[in-house]
C-alpha cells in the first residue's frame, strides 16, 4: 500500500488535476504534452496527399495569414518542417542523439524549436453539392478543452480548381471542435471496461501513452467475465532505455481486491516490456510510473 500511495502521489502531481484521489482520477486526467505550450504560438499547414488541387504559395499563404492572424500566431518557415523531417526520418531527437528505437513523431521534434506548436490540416468537405474548406487546428500544448478548433470556410465554384481554395482562406472562421478529432491521452470523463487509459509521469509523455493505449496485447489482459461497470486500476514501474525499451518492470493493482487482478498484473508486465515506446528526449534511461484503467 505504500508503494501504491507513493505512485498516487507523484502521478497526481503529474498527470491529473490536484483533487485527485485515486487511480480513476489520474486515468481521466491529461497525459503530459509532447510540446511545452509556451511562447508566441508557431503555425505549421498540413495538406495531406488528397487534397483536391496542388498547392501554390499564394494559396497556401492565403490560409496560413488567416490563422496566424486568429490565433496571434507565426507561421513555421518550411526549412524547420524539413530539418525536423531530417531527424525522424533517421530516428533522433537532434543532430547530436544516437538513433531511437521508434522515431520520435514529426510534432514533437518541431516542438522543440517551436516550444507552443500549433498544426491545421486542410481538407475539403461535402454535403450534397454544398462544399467547404475545413482546416483542423490542434494546439499540441495546449489543455484538452482548447486543444482543438476546426476553421471553416465556404468554397465557391469548383473544390478542385486552385482559385476557388485560395478565395476561400481569407474567409475562414472557428467552429469548434471537429466532431473527429482524436481524444486518446486527453481528459476523459468517463472509463470504459476493455478500454485500455494509460497517463504517465515522464516529459511528453501522451506519445508512448498513446502507443500503450493502442496495444492489443494490454487490452487482452483484462480480468475476463466483469460486470459493466467493472473498470480495473494498475499502477506500473519500470525503466525506459536510452532505446525506448521498458525493463525492470513492477506491476501493481490497485487495491488488490480480485485474484484475477494478479494474473492480469503479470499479463501487463509482459506487454509493456514487449512494446516499443518513444525514448527519452536526453538519451538517458529514465524511472516511469504509469497508471494504467481497463
Amino acid at each position: 500500500m505504500l508503494r501504491a500511495a507513493f505512485l498516487l502521489a507523484a502521478l497526481t502531481a503529474l498527470t491529473a488535476p490536484a483533487q485527485a484521489d485515486g487511480i480513476f482520477d489520474v486515468c481521466k486526467g491529461e497525459s503530459k504534452t509532447a510540446v511545452a505550450g509556451t511562447g508566441k504560438p508557431s503555425i505549421a499547414v498540413v495538406y495531406l496527399n488528397d487534397f483536391p488541387v496542388t498547392t501554390t504559395g499564394p494559396m497556401r499563404n492565403a490560409v496560413a495569414a488567416t490563422l496566424a492572424k486568429a490565433e496571434k500566431a507565426k507561421i513555421v518557415p518550411a526549412k524547420d518542417v524539413d530539418a525536423a523531417k531530417k531527424l525522424v526520418d533517421e530516428k533522433k531527437w537532434n543532430d547530436k542523439s544516437d538513433a531511437c528505437g521508434q522515431a520520435p513523431s514529426l510534432v514533437a521534434v518541431l516542438g522543440q524549436r517551436h516550444p507552443n506548436l500549433e498544426t491545421a490540416t486542410a481538407s475539403v468537405g461535402c454535403t450534397g453539392d454544398t462544399c467547404e474548406l475545413w482546416v483542423d487546428l490542434e494546439r499540441h500544448g495546449a489543455r484538452s478543452k482548447d486543444r482543438w478548433v476546426r476553421y471553416v470556410a465556404p468554397l465557391t465554384g469548383p473544390n478542385d480548381q486552385l482559385k476557388t481554395i485560395q478565395a476561400a482562406g481569407p474567409k475562414l472562421v472557428a467552429k469548434g471542435v471537429p466532431p473527429d478529432a482524436p481524444k486518446a491521452g486527453l481528459a476523459a470523463a468517463a472509463l470504459e471496461v476493455g478500454v485500455v487509459t494509460v497517463r504517465s509521469s515522464t516529459d511528453g509523455a501522451l506519445e508512448s501513452d498513446r502507443i500503450l493505449e493502442s496495444n492489443a496485447a494490454l487490452a487482452a489482459c483484462g480480468p475476463k467475465g466483469r460486470k459493466k461497470h467493472d473498470v480495473r486500476g494498475y499502477w506500473a514501474e519500470y525503466k525506459l532505455s536510452a532505446k525506448g525499451n521498458p525493463f525492470q518492470t513492477m506491476v501493481k493493482a490497485f487495491g488488490g481486491r480480485d485474484p484475477a487482478d494478479e494474473k492480469a498484473s503479470d499479463c501487463l508486465k509482459k506487454a509493456i516490456e514487449a512494446t516499443q515506446l518513444r525514448c527519452p528526449r536526453d538519451g538517458k534511461v529514465t524511472e516511469v510510473k504509469t497508471a494504467i484503467c481497463l
